[in-house]
């Protein structure tokens, strides 16, 4: 492994300092001799258990709150999931779907949506549990990024990884919303801990013990894997065959046994059932790529070359200081808190020197083999759309592998830095210390303080108002005629009401539901369609709502009629008292809630 070759540096100076006849004080050299040895042994233990301590209360805390309420992506995944755990279909009344989901007019995966059921079956339809999984993913991805760091660098390196991804921006982001992008990091670390397990077909060793049916489960896990967010299926075919590439030798080696022949079988033939129906799909029902197909980066004029060339100029900035630390993504609700990237400003001074180890390391290490693939290969997810800048979620496969490669980096300096004299090793350790947990606790202030509790655009982009809004209109409801409720700020606003009211999926099935297609008199919902009403509910869009409101205005009886409106918005309150007032975080009136006969 790389890090045994750099401890060897170690005890080839204690060597050279013994035969010059120094001698090291006692305590220095019992410190020596446990910082080289091998990854074995309880103390590695507690480091771990404190790092996963720390990541599940950075993951958990507060978590419906911050932010409040739900992105509109959020909530399509917790309201799909609900229908499925209710009804057994989709919003849509599909049946059990495998490939893809239904939200918006757009399709997405599934695998998202059907592990939020066991949660949504103890805990129910809320913001907590639908934040829950991810949560949970972040905190074991820090510990399969333990492992697999252990696995392919050694202990240091697998602790050091963990702690850093345990309080990297990105991930911790990430981690707190329920987007089906939130558990890439999981679904790009287990299928990559599987085949390590497997043994296979990365490394070179003397007595590999290959087991087909460690084998099978490993390419089952991959298939399984690849019907996440998209970007994971991919990036794990084009990054495992580059891994397969590089490690050719290898692999053909494996081949030659009985073993390694059937373990090599028995993953071909588990991918081949997992993942071959997806394939399949992708390539013969246009509808599982209808998504991606309205943000292509090429226009449909432009020649091959032409679009060879727009998917290679998205590239260099994935390893770039614009992306990954001054800014990430710049779309309001993926992007960072101001003045903060993907990373801290520490990361990439140890991903310098981990880039250093790569270069020296390159020809005699598999370890080091395999993370430069991860690397070189994890913006292809993100290559071919277009967005406001780099897509952070469409990227989130190469997270794992830039935080291994700062692992190695800062391992590799404290190692060179253990052979400098005492006294200024550890003023540079005290220094880099204070650096580090300046950076860190500045950032945190700034992430659980002001970000999620800033009243700028990100907070109606979570329609916590609206919630709040269909919390008090779910006993209202069975007495009413008719809701109309407002368009204005909130994308897909009927979602958010199905949620806040816990609206029965079964009654929404048996309900009338007017869906048109996109774009709206306004503009809205372009390539998406959009709910206008359902059941009682009506939604102030142009023609739509005035049709229905007529109907109720000729119908010859007093009904009762509820409006949940934006301040100004139809004048109301210039006729009749809200019956409730919604406010935002500065105290200022959200959304104003009227009931009243029509």
């Amino acid at each position: 492994m790389v890090t045994q070759a750099l401890f060897a540096r170690v005890n080839k100076q204690r060597r050279t300092t013994q035969s010059t006849g120094h001698q090291q004080p006692a305590r220095e050299k019992k410190q020596r001799i446990l910082l080289v040895q091998s990854s074995s042994g309880e103390l590695k233990w507690y480091p771990l258990v404190l790092i996963l301590t720390a990541s599940a209360i950075l993951r958990l805390w507060n978590l419906d709150q911050m932010p409040a309420g739900l992105h509109v992506d959020e909530a399509a995944n917790a309201w799909n999931a609900y229908c499925l755990l209710k009804t057994g279909s989709d919003q849509h009344g599909v049946s059990w779907p495998v490939f893809y989901l239904q939200a918006f007019g757009d399709n997405r995966s599934s695998l998202f949506a059907y592990s939020l059921l066991p949660i949504q079956a103890i805990g129910g339809l809320s913001v907590w549990t639908t934040r829950l999984l991810p949560a949970v993913a972040g905190i074991l991805a820090v510990f399969l990024i333990y492992r697999v760091g252990t696995i392919v660098f050694g202990v240091r390196v697998g602790l050091t990884a963990a702690g850093m991804l345990a309080l990297n921006p990105w991930h911790l982001q990430q981690s707190r919303w329920g987007h089906e992008a939130s558990v890439v990091p999981v679904l790009i670390l287990l299928p990559v801990s599987a085949l390590l397990w497997a043994q296979l077909p990365f490394k070179v060793a003397s007595k590999l013990r290959f087991q087909p049916l460690k084998a099978a489960l490993a390419g089952a896990t991959i298939g399984i894997c690849c019907y996440g967010y998209p970007a994971v299926r991919v990036f794990l075919p084009v990054f495992l065959v580059a891994v397969l590439l590089v490690s050719w030798g290898h692999w053909w080696n494996q081949l030659k046994t009985c073993p390694g022949m059937m373990a090599s079988i028995f993953l071909i033939l588990s991918l081949a059932v997992t993942l071959g129906p997806l394939l399949w799909k992708h390539l013969t029902d246009p509808e599982i790529n209808k998504r991606g197909l309205t943000t292509m980066v090429w226009a449909n004029s432009d020649s091959l070359g032409a679009r060879i060339h727009k998917a290679l100029d998205r590239y260099p900035g994935h390893f770039g200081l614009d992306f990954l630390f001054l800014n990430g993504d710049k779309d309001i609700a993926l992007s960072p808190p101001p003045k903060t990237g993907l990373f801290l400003w520490d990361s990439i001074v140890w991903m310098i020197l981990g880039v250093i180890v790569l270069f020296k390391t390159f020809a005699s290490s598999w370890a080091s083999r395999f993370l430069a693939v991860w690397l070189i290969t994890y913006p292809i997810g993100d290559l071919i759309h277009r967005h406001v800048s780099l897509h952070s979620l469409r990227s989130l496969p190469g997270l794992c592998a830039l935080i291994l490669l700062a692992a190695l980096g800062m391992v590799y300096a404290g190692e060179w830095l253990w052979l400098r004299p005492r006294n200024v090793r550890w003023i540079v350790v005290l220094v880099v210390i204070s650096a580090v947990a300046a950076l860190n606790a500045r950032f945190l202030d700034v992430f659980y303080r002001g970000f999620y509790q800033s009243p700028d655009k990100r907070n109606v982009r979570y329609a916590d108002d609206l919630i709040k809004a269909s919390e008090w209109l779910k006993p209202q409801l069975s007495s009413a005629e008719a809701v109309f409720c407002t368009t204005s700020m909130i994308a897909h606003p009927y979602v958010y009401t199905l949620i806040g009211m816990q609206y029965d999926p079964s009654q929404w099935l048996r309900d009338q539901r007017d869906f048109v297609k996109g774009p709206l008199p306004n503009g809205d919902y372009a390539n998406e369609e959009e709910c206008v009403g359902y059941g009682k509910l009506h939604f102030i869009v142009g023609e739509f709502y005035t049709a229905a409101l007529d109907r109720l205005s000729n119908n010859g009886r007093s009904d009762r009629v509820i409006f949940i409106v934006r301040p100004g918005e139809l004048n109301l309150e210039n006729k009749i008292q809200p019956v409730q007032v919604i406010e935002d975080r500065l105290g200022r009136k959200s959304l104003l809630v009227f009931d009243g006969h029509l």
